[in-house]
């Protein structure tokens, strides 16, 4: 992945509309088009129900524990594009380093039903269509412009994610700090309490 292109979608995380813009321009400047209606097109789960679920979450866990922090992970989707969703984690702690993410493999919370994103399901047949293509063939092989344009859908469906967490919270009073990304990444979306 092109560490300049994370450094800005990192810098940009914080707002994920400015992040969602950021990587859209690049992408209308790829000479391959495939994952562009990605630019225009969110997941469709209402942020009521997203809401809904983190508040029935957090309920659980100040059962158990004294919840200071949740992290929302959306499953590896770039590789798993059959289903797309995320995971629940509580925390009874909250790091004072922003670069230090290590501790998120720690959490003291219960399970906890995922839910399904919804909405992304054509970008999600585009991921299966390119990985099946793709599977044996030498990177010289490879289409190098479709290849830029899914690392940057890649990118983007993060993104998007962390636009719906943002939008979920929006006008909401937390008294616990959310952390919302994709597995593998470590650009992290941080609403604080």
């Amino acid at each position: 992945m092109d560490i300049e292109i994370w450094k800005e979608v990192n810098k940009r995380i914080q707002n994920p509309n400015k992040a969602c813009q950021y990587i859209g321009e690049l992408m209308e400047n790829c000479k391959d088009k495939t994952f562009n209606d990605l630019i225009t097109s969110n997941f469709s789960n209402p942020p009521s129900q997203i809401q809904n679920s983190i508040s029935v979450f957090s309920s659980i866990c100040k059962e158990k524990f004294k919840l200071k922090t949740i992290y929302l992970e959306m499953n590896g989707f770039d590789v798993n594009p059959n289903r797309w969703f995320f995971d629940f984690f509580g925390y009874n702690t909250v790091s004072e380093d922003e670069t230090y993410l290590d501790w998120l493999s720690d959490w003291q919370s219960p399970d906890f039903p995922d839910v399904t994103l919804t909405g992304l399901e054509a970008i999600q047949k585009l991921y299966k269509q390119n990985r099946e293509e793709n599977i044996g063939l030498s990177l010289e092989k490879q289409n190098n412009d479709l290849n830029y344009n899914q690392k940057l859908a890649t990118f983007m469906v993060m993104a998007k994610f962390c636009k719906l967490i943002d939008e979920s919270l929006e006008n909401k009073k937390l008294n616990f700090h959310v952390y919302a990304t994709a597995h593998d990444f470590d650009i992290i979306y941080h609403k604080r309490a």
